[in-house]
């Protein structure tokens, strides 16, 4: 089915090949997020691993060995979104804290979110973490993007 077949038709009357975002700061915005979420992949891949070596190689219950991992992966969140995703140039007297405040909130949602999946719900750990880092990627992108990372508009 054609893009105009399907209704998808631009302004004059033509299907367009693919979505446009002509309004530069959208356009950024979703630069930025695409970013993040490529960064945030990494260190979610980072954490997992280091959950699963927690977990299966330590012998450690699942919660614990969450908090653990996250709290590792937030140190390479941390450089790779300030300097790729954010290109922030806030000095990290600043910024770090911030970061590990909107963390820490992040850890305590995770963490919240853990301990009722798996031992409340009786929940595989892995699944309920998918779910908690999906609820917790939201967070954590907000709380960069309006407060760790902000610059005023002049800089």
């Amino acid at each position: 089915m054609s893009a105009a077949a399907a209704g998808f038709e631009n302004r004059d009357g033509q299907s367009p090949d693919m979505v446009q975002f002509s309004d530069p700061n959208l356009r950024a915005q979703v630069a930025r997020f695409t970013r993040f979420v490529m960064v945030g992949g990494f260190a979610t891949a980072l954490m997992y691993a280091l959950l699963l070596v927690g977990v299966e190689g330590l012998g450690m219950t699942p919660v614990p060995a969450s908090v653990v991992a996250y709290g590792l992966s937030a140190i390479a969140n941390y450089a790779l979104n300030r300097r790729l995703t954010f290109r922030s140039t806030q000095r990290h007297r600043v910024a770090l804290p911030r970061f590990a405040a909107v963390s820490g909130a992040g850890l305590i949602i995770n963490t919240l979110i853990m301990y009722v999946g798996t031992t409340m719900m009786n929940g595989h750990y892995l699944v309920v973490q998918i779910l908690a880092t999906a609820v917790v990627l939201l967070w954590n992108y907000l709380g960069s993007y309006l407060w760790t990372f902000h610059q005023p508009s002049g800089r």
